[in-house]
Protein backbone atom coordinates (compact mmCIF):
# COMPACT_ATOMS: atom_id res chain seq x y z
CA UNK A 1 0.00 0.00 0.00
CA UNK A 2 1.52 3.58 -0.60
CA UNK A 3 1.01 5.94 2.16
CA UNK A 4 -0.74 9.60 1.23
CA UNK A 5 1.91 11.80 1.36
CA UNK A 6 1.46 14.17 4.56
CA UNK A 7 1.52 17.46 2.99
CA UNK A 8 -1.14 16.29 0.90
CA UNK A 9 -4.95 14.09 1.73
CA UNK A 10 -5.41 11.85 -1.62
CA UNK A 11 -4.17 10.22 -4.38
CA UNK A 12 -5.14 9.71 -7.87
CA UNK A 13 -4.23 6.79 -9.91
CA UNK A 14 -3.50 6.74 -13.91
CA UNK A 15 -5.40 4.93 -15.41
CA UNK A 16 -7.60 3.64 -13.04
CA UNK A 17 -7.69 2.65 -9.32
CA UNK A 18 -8.27 -0.85 -7.89
CA UNK A 19 -8.60 0.10 -4.61
CA UNK A 20 -9.36 3.06 -2.29
CA UNK A 21 -7.08 3.39 0.90
CA UNK A 22 -8.26 5.50 3.70
CA UNK A 23 -5.81 6.39 6.16
CA UNK A 24 -7.77 7.71 9.05
CA UNK A 25 -4.44 8.52 10.93
CA UNK A 26 -1.06 7.65 10.62
CA UNK A 27 -0.65 4.32 12.02
CA UNK A 28 -4.07 2.51 10.28
CA UNK A 29 -4.63 1.66 6.64
CA UNK A 30 -7.86 0.15 5.73
CA UNK A 31 -8.71 -0.95 1.95
CA UNK A 32 -12.05 -1.20 -0.19
CA UNK A 33 -11.76 -2.73 -3.88
CA UNK A 34 -12.45 -0.05 -6.00
CA UNK A 35 -15.21 -2.47 -7.53
CA UNK A 36 -17.36 -2.72 -4.13
CA UNK A 37 -18.36 1.01 -4.10
CA UNK A 38 -22.13 1.28 -4.34
CA UNK A 39 -22.21 4.54 -4.35
CA UNK A 40 -20.79 8.08 -2.84
CA UNK A 41 -22.82 11.37 -2.38
CA UNK A 42 -20.99 15.06 -1.54
CA UNK A 43 -22.90 16.97 0.96
CA UNK A 44 -23.02 19.83 3.33
CA UNK A 45 -21.94 18.55 6.66
CA UNK A 46 -25.07 19.14 9.36
CA UNK A 47 -22.48 20.27 12.17
CA UNK A 48 -20.72 22.88 10.36
CA UNK A 49 -24.11 24.87 10.82
CA UNK A 50 -23.93 25.06 14.48
CA UNK A 51 -19.98 25.14 15.04
CA UNK A 52 -18.61 27.32 11.99
CA UNK A 53 -15.06 25.44 13.29
CA UNK A 54 -16.87 22.10 12.12
CA UNK A 55 -15.85 21.02 8.28
CA UNK A 56 -18.36 22.35 5.84
CA UNK A 57 -18.44 19.16 3.58
CA UNK A 58 -19.08 15.79 3.79
CA UNK A 59 -18.06 12.63 1.59
CA UNK A 60 -20.26 9.24 1.89
CA UNK A 61 -18.95 6.32 0.54
CA UNK A 62 -20.93 2.82 0.64
CA UNK A 63 -19.12 -0.34 0.28
CA UNK A 64 -21.01 -3.75 0.42
CA UNK A 65 -19.22 -3.55 4.09
CA UNK A 66 -18.55 -0.46 4.98
CA UNK A 67 -19.82 3.07 5.09
CA UNK A 68 -16.79 5.47 4.96
CA UNK A 69 -17.47 9.17 5.74
CA UNK A 70 -14.91 11.88 4.83
CA UNK A 71 -15.12 15.23 6.26
CA UNK A 72 -13.39 18.37 5.05
CA UNK A 73 -12.73 21.32 2.79
CA UNK A 74 -12.73 21.59 -0.98
CA UNK A 75 -13.77 17.77 -1.45
CA UNK A 76 -14.48 18.22 -5.06
CA UNK A 77 -11.88 17.09 -6.29
CA UNK A 78 -12.05 13.93 -4.23
CA UNK A 79 -15.88 13.41 -5.74
CA UNK A 80 -14.42 13.91 -9.28
CA UNK A 81 -12.15 11.25 -8.53
CA UNK A 82 -14.43 9.02 -7.41
CA UNK A 83 -16.49 9.26 -10.67
CA UNK A 84 -13.61 8.72 -12.56
CA UNK A 85 -12.63 5.75 -10.91
CA UNK A 86 -9.06 7.37 -9.86
CA UNK A 87 -9.30 7.63 -6.40
CA UNK A 88 -6.43 5.87 -4.84
CA UNK A 89 -6.11 6.77 -1.09
CA UNK A 90 -7.84 9.59 0.96
CA UNK A 91 -5.48 10.37 4.64
CA UNK A 92 -5.79 13.68 7.18
CA UNK A 93 -4.06 16.33 7.50
CA UNK A 94 -3.34 18.06 10.79
CA UNK A 95 -5.48 21.15 11.44
CA UNK A 96 -2.63 23.01 11.44
CA UNK A 97 -2.51 22.82 7.98
CA UNK A 98 -5.99 23.38 6.97
CA UNK A 99 -5.89 27.41 6.28
CA UNK A 100 -2.46 26.76 4.45
CA UNK A 101 -3.18 26.38 0.81
CA UNK A 102 -7.37 28.17 0.70
CA UNK A 103 -8.66 26.08 -2.29
CA UNK A 104 -6.64 22.66 -1.69
CA UNK A 105 -8.50 19.49 -0.59
CA UNK A 106 -8.20 19.57 3.06
CA UNK A 107 -9.22 15.82 4.44
CA UNK A 108 -9.92 16.46 8.72
CA UNK A 109 -11.41 13.02 9.94
CA UNK A 110 -12.38 9.27 7.80
CA UNK A 111 -14.27 7.47 9.99
CA UNK A 112 -15.25 3.74 8.73
CA UNK A 113 -18.09 1.69 10.00
CA UNK A 114 -18.58 -1.80 9.27
CA UNK A 115 -22.23 -2.69 7.75
CA UNK A 116 -23.33 -5.95 10.65
CA UNK A 117 -24.89 -8.46 9.47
Amino acid sequence: MAMVPKEICYLSANPHAACIEFYPDKHHCRAFKASQLIEFSLDPNPDADANKNEPPQKITLVFATADVVVLGWHLGLIADNLRDNKLSAIGILSKRYAGLEGKAVFVSSITITPISN
